[in-house]
């Protein structure tokens, strides 16, 4: 969609019920309209190395994906995937014509009840990670195991966790901490290097799974229960992963807002349920590796629109990958 579109789709009139006002996020690869009771989550037109929405097809089948996929942790907040169409000289959600574009509708879940605004507060509990923890063991134990050897495999690993270094000028541009990012790199390539066997094993005895892969504390909202929403459905290699990987990443982003106390209760939580006590091993480089994800994810923001924010993040991130690496 063009810029015009996306601007029209804000006005209240743009949604098949009444309206007062409407929320617009946008991220590096979605737009996301707030209305009413209900979210539309419309994919960008954006290509990068680790997802393709250059097609409308390709959107589509993402948008489908996603429903698919998340209705498996919260199958009462994604609701279907509807048309974006233009009816007379105005584009609206979900009426008659052919579509110009797609979009994942959701319920809508209370703001003020995302996990990340109330660690901000202080007003996330033990019994809260302990609560998500159980809930991730159970769905770790009814997902598929992956058997394709071409996903979680040690190489595989190491790609990932290098591909960082593509968005290395841009770190360095944003906060100055190319450096520690480049130094953390090598660090984390030498204990892969002395574990590969450690990976190797976990991916030949069903370690590898079709995760979430993209647990952090923004993707739950903490209503009656742990809403874990927003799974990765663009890339198989984000999503069929080491149950650790998946871990690691709730752990270090409890660790980013000051609240390692948390993130040693999930872990320990979680590993007392699953008896997966092997992954402690390696859960530091996978924790530098969510780290480098969210550092390349403000970097990727920064470089379309240079802003505070994300300089920021970069910046804390590279921070916690340094700190993490030097305990491999």
């Amino acid at each position: 969609m063009d810029k015009k579109i996306v601007e029209e789709l804000k006005k209240p009139s743009s949604y098949p019920y009444k309206v007062k006002t409407t929320d617009f996020v946008e991220t590096h690869i979605s737009w996301i309209y707030l209305a009413g009771d209900y979210v539309y989550k419309v994919k960008r037109p954006v290509e990068f190395s680790f997802l393709d929405f250059s097609t409308l097809e390709k959107r589509k089948e993402h948008c489908e994906n996603e429903l698919e996929l998340n209705r498996r942790l919260v199958r009462d907040m994604y609701l279907d995937v509807v048309p974006i169409v233009k009816e007379g000289k105005d584009y609206c959600f979900e009426g008659e014509g052919t579509p110009i574009e797609y979009a994942v509708k959701m319920k809508r879940m209370p703001e003020e009840k995302r996990m990340d605004l109330l660690l901000e507060k202080g007003e996330v509990s033990r019994a809260d990670v302990e609560n998500i923890a159980v809930r991730i063991a159970k769905f770790h134990a009814i997902v598929r195991t992956i058997t394709d050897r071409s996903y979680g495999s040690p190489e595989l690993i190491n790609e990932q966790t290098e591909d960082l270094k593509r968005h290395i000028n841009t770190i360095e541009k944003a906060a100055k901490v190319g450096k520690k990012a480049e130094d953390a790199l090598s660090r984390c390539r030498r204990f892969h290097d002395r574990k590969y066997m450690t990976f190797y094993r976990r991916q030949m005895t069903g370690m590898i799974k079709e995760c979430h892969g993209d647990l952090h504390s923004a993707n739950v909202f903490l209503v009656d229960k742990p809403y874990i929403f927003d799974c990765i459905e663009f890339n198989r290699d984000f999503r069929y992963i080491d149950v650790a990987s998946e871990i690691a990443f709730m752990a270090m982003d409890l660790d980013a807002f000051g609240r390692e106390d948390l993130s040693r209760a999930f872990v320990k939580r979680y590993t007392a349920l699953t008896g997966y006590r092997e992954m402690l091993t390696i859960l530091d480089y996978y924790k530098c590796y969510r780290a480098n994800v969210r550092a390349k994810i403000a970097a990727i923001e920064y470089a379309q629109k240079p802003n505070a924010d994300s300089k920021k993040r970069i910046a804390k991130y590279v921070n916690l990958m340094e700190k993490y690496a030097k305990r491999l």
